[in-house]
Formats: C-alpha cells, structure tokens, sequence
C-alpha cells in the first residue's frame, strides 16, 4: 500500500469512527426525548426543563452545522448550513416557548432529530462539496416557513404559528442536499481506488467534468516522460549482443536522459579509465576492452537523418553500430487518448520539446493537434487564451495542479481518461441526487406548512429525504 492510500485509509477510518458516534448519540437522545415526549408514564418531575436542556444539548453538538453557517454568512452567501442551523435555532426557540406556556415541549423532538442528522452528515460531508444548493432554495424555504407561521397566527394563535414555522424549516432542511455530494464521492471514490486515483480534493470534480478539451503535455501523460532506446542496428547482425552489453555498461557511468536509456540495454560491467568527452561522448574500458559511445561525427560515421538521438558505439577501435534514442511512448497511450474522445474532449499535445519530436510523437498516438518548443509558461498562455475564447481546458501537465487535485498516482492519458470519466460520472450522480433533495423538500415542506406534520414526522421526514438522496446519488 503506497503512504497515500494509507493516509486516505487512516482518514476514512477516523471518519467511520466520528460518523459512528455521532449517529449513536443523536440515536439516544432522539430516542429518549420521543419516549418522554410521547409516553406519559416515562414523564417525571421536572421532564418538560429536562427536554429543553436536552434540546439546548443537541443544538450545541451541531456545531460543525454553525460553524458552516457563520462561514457561509461571512461570505454573503447564505446556503444550505444557514438554513439547517436557522431551522435548529426556530425548533429551539419553540421549544423553550412551549415549556414555558404549555409545559409540553414536544418540537424538543424535531430539535434533537434534525440535530443529529444534521451533525451527522456534515460529518460525512466535510468540506467534500461537489454540488453546492442553488440560491432560490434557502430564500424559498425561508419564505415559506415566514408565511406558514404568519397564517396559523392568524387562524390559530401565534405559537402554534412559530411551531408551523419550525416545522418547516426541520421537514424541508438540507440535510439531504448535503448527502448528495458525499454519497456520490463515496461511489466514485470506490470505484477509482484500483486505478490509484483518489479524489483528495471535491471541489476540483465539476471543473474537471466540465472539460471539453484536454491540452496535454507530452512528457508524462502520452509517454513515460522517460527516454529508451527506440532502435538497434548493428553494422553486422551478430553484433548486437556486443553492442548492448558494452554500450549499456559504459552508458551506466555516464550521466543525462539519454545515458540512463542506453543504460537499460545491459548490467554493470567493470569500467576503468573513464572519460567524458563535453557532449560529444563519453570513453573508457570495459572489461578491459576500450569503448567509445557518442555523437556520429565523433566515431566518424555519417550523419542519419530522423528526429531523435542517435548515437554511435566503437570497441576496440571498432564500430559496432549505433543506437537510436526517441520518447518512451506509453503502450497504451493511443486507447487513452481515445478515451478521452470518447468522452467528448478533443485533444491536443504539447511539448517544451521541439515540434518535430512532439508531432512525431502525436502521429504515434493519433493526436493531430500538436506543436513543440512551449514550455510551462507558454501552454499556460495557451490555456488562457482557450479559456478567454470560451473554452473549458483540462490542462494535463506536471505543472498544473491536476495531480493533486484528482489525486492520481501520475499523469498517464489513460488514468486521466478513467479519473474524468469517474468525476463526469460523480458530478452527475450528486445532481440526480440534488434533484430528489429539492423535490422531497418542496414536498415535505409543504405538508409540514400544511400543519400535518407533528415534530416526530417532521424529523423523520427529514430523514427520509436524506435517505432517498442517498439512494439515488450513491446508486
């Protein structure tokens, strides 16, 4: 297990661990608040002031809810933990009203369910937001509580009003709409762990989704980002054995990308008197035998034409041949650009390499987009020019945020293919998700507004919706 995944599996452990208990408290406080509420001979001395207190307690253990709330309000923008912790406040309020006129305080209930689930999924949720509730819904809400209570004060007395109230912002809460996004996170997440991407960062999905074109960078995404040798051609076939073995283990003294190519071609060997010739080459014996390996005119031998790196090898005063070095293309590489095709982005290559290796390169892959000699400052101008001209670019580049954000093991085509397919795939679950969180709301809102719903039905209507979302955005 790499110290990623651990750490990400330490990480949903602890979560496990708050999610578990939290459910088992607000579980018993419900529990208990209900029985006394409802069941007479469970009431004792003092049970109405017991309820409050208890009330008070679960609004205090809400506080991750408020604490999104004041972060929300701080931002002028409120959402859906402004409405949950108004919701808590109204119920509260209600609550120590009908202690003190009634002295049977039972929306303590509705306070102590909507506490729970709402605790209980902001635990779950975190700051892991995929969709986010669009900004009629609280005023809606809001509004419809404001007239329900205005009503029944009317029809009934102000108390009565205030309850409606609060049952409404309870029923109608946004428990649900905070579900959506970890559940459909939790499914994808899942689903991408063999493929060593883990999502660390939510928020980066719907941009990533929303990409219709993938600017990649050559090195690291298409290729290896590495050098091999692409060609061996001794100048008489039974040579080539000679020729990788003191090529490979002369080249392992030597230093540079093409250097660590050749390398590969064999063990270590004993090299004695080595020497490094600037860029031309580099010499030295090799089991006593005197190797050279470097540039063509070095060795004497003709230029090749071609675009890649192509190197000559000489043993004892003889050469052996030559090598060619070129890009170490991914065997996949074409299937992923493909995919991401098939996912609806076009494609286009970029490189700080010159434009005849990058295109040489794109030719191998089927990227006809391409051009070399850009470096990380200018495929950023690129990105921001596309961007200005109302494109949406997912920039797969070693210097872009990209790897962090989707948390992906490197930058392989293929990989990025998977990972914004499964980001798609999430972004649209939480919508779906959304969707039966707004509907459930409108719904249960408006029978609690109707007054038929009571502080249990109130709280368990809460968790239906919760339950719903759930379903269909983790399904």
């Amino acid at each position: 297990m790499t110290a990623h995944a651990a750490a990400a599996s330490f990480s949903a452990q602890a979560s496990r661990r708050c999610l578990v208990l939290t459910f088992a408290v607000g579980l018993v406080l419900t529990a208990g608040t209900v029985g006394v509420s409802m069941v007479p001979d469970l009431r004792f001395q003092g049970w109405p002031w017991t309820l409050v207190g208890v009330a008070a307690l679960a609004f205090v253990l809400a506080a991750p809810v408020h604490q999104r709330s004041l972060a929300e309000l701080a931002r002028r923008r409120p959402g859906a933990a402004t409405l949950g912790s108004l919701g808590l406040v109204v119920a509260l309020v209600v609550t120590l009203y009908e202690a003190l006129a009634e002295e049977r305080p039972t929306t303590a209930i509705a306070v102590v369910a909507s506490a729970a689930l709402l605790s209980l999924v902001s635990l779950w949720r975190g700051d892991e937001s995929i969709v986010d509730a669009p900004a009629w819904f609280v005023l809606s809400v809001v509004a419809a509580a404001t007239v329900a209570a205005a009503v029944w004060a009317v029809v009934e007395t102000p108390g009565r009003g205030l309850q409606v109230a609060a049952l409404v912002l309870v029923a109608a809460g946004p428990a649900g709409l905070l579900a959506a996004g970890p559940a459909a996170l939790r499914v994808a997440r899942r689903h991408m762990a063999p493929h060593d991407v883990t999502f660390p960062h939510p928020a980066a999905l719907p941009q990533v989704a929303a990409a219709d074109v993938a600017l990649l960078d050559k090195d690291g995404t298409v290729t290896t980002g590495a050098l091999r040798v692409t060609s061996i051609d001794p100048v008489e076939p039974d040579h080539e054995r000679n020729l990788r073995w003191f090529a490979g283990a002369l080249e392992h003294e030597q230093e540079g990308r093409v250097a660590r190519a050749v390398s590969r071609l064999s063990g270590r060997g004993r090299v004695t008197e080595l020497q490094r010739h600037g860029d031309v080459g580099v010499s030295g014996r090799v089991d006593r035998h005197p190797v050279r390996v470097g540039d063509l005119a070095w060795l004497g031998l003709p230029a090749q034409a071609g675009v890649w790196t192509t190197v000559g090898v000489e043993v004892d005063a003889r050469v052996l041949g030559t090598l060619t070095v070129g890009d170490d293309v991914r065997a996949d590489a074409t299937e992923g650009v493909q995919a991401l095709r098939d996912l609806g982005l076009e494609v286009a290559l970029r490189s700080p390499d010159t434009n005849a290796r990058t295109r040489e390169v794109a030719a191998q892959v089927g990227i006809e987009d391409a051009a070399g000699d850009l470096d990380a400052d200018g495929q950023r101008a690129t990105v921001a020019a596309w961007t200005d001209a109302g494109r949406r670019v997912l920039h797969v580049s070693t210097g872009s945020t990209l790897t962090s954000d989707l948390g992906l093991a490197d930058l392989d085509v293929g990989r990025v293919a998977r990972a914004v397919g499964a980001a798609r795939g999430a972004v649209e679950a939480a919508r779906r998700g959304q969707s039966v969180a707004l509907a459930w709301s409108v719904l249960a809102g408006a029978v609690a507004a109707a007054g038929l719903l009571g502080p249990g039905l109130a709280g368990i209507a809460a968790g239906v919706g919760v339950a719903a979302t759930v379903v269909v955005a983790g399904g």
